[in-house]
């Protein structure tokens, strides 16, 4: 596999997580009795898994864009680019809290609300975020480390892209 292809497979990881909580929050929904400390345990799969209301279109949305922008680039741009997505998302998800509220309540209320939903919907996008892009990236250095994934080789100069030399 290359790093390109494993990227582009990577963009997906947030909705298999997704897909695990909301299996995870199934199952013990159809539990009768959860013990009071898997409730502190399990909120965080439960923000996570409600949470695709909000993130499922800036998310999409950044994905899409990423995998696009991301074509015939090295891995090295590849890794900040990954490291950068949470900040993406938070910004396209702030635009999206803005764009939602703005219509319901006016400017100044929703500049009154803003520091509020700024921090928790940052909080939550930069936290999701970045353990997703940690995940990811684990899973990379590991199928690396197992030499499944290829190492990126430069490409090799032509004569004619070399510039003369005197002699």
């Amino acid at each position: 596999m290359k790093p390109r292809t494993y990227f582009g497979l990577a963009l997906l990881f947030p909705y298999i997580l997704w897909g695990m909580c909301a299996l995870i929050i199934a199952i013990l929904s159809a539990v009768q009795e959860v013990p009071e400390t898997w409730n502190i345990v399990l909120m965080p799969l439960v923000f996570y898994t409600f949470g695709i209301i909000l993130w499922f279109v800036p998310y999409t949305l950044l994905a899409i864009g990423m995998w696009m922008w991301s074509r015939n680039k090295s891995t090295a741009v590849l890794y900040k680019l990954a490291l950068l997505a949470p900040i993406l998302l938070f910004a396209l998800m702030l635009l999206e809290v803005v764009l939602v509220s703005l219509p319901t309540s006016g400017v100044i209320d929703l500049t009154n609300g803003l520091p509020g939903q700024l921090a928790l919907v940052g909080g939550f996008s930069l936290v999701f975020g970045y353990l997703s892009v940690g995940i990811a990236l684990g899973v990379f250095k590991f199928i690396q480390s197992r030499h499944r994934i290829a190492e990126e080789i430069p490409a090799a100069v032509s004569e004619a892209d070399q510039t003369p030399t005197l002699s």
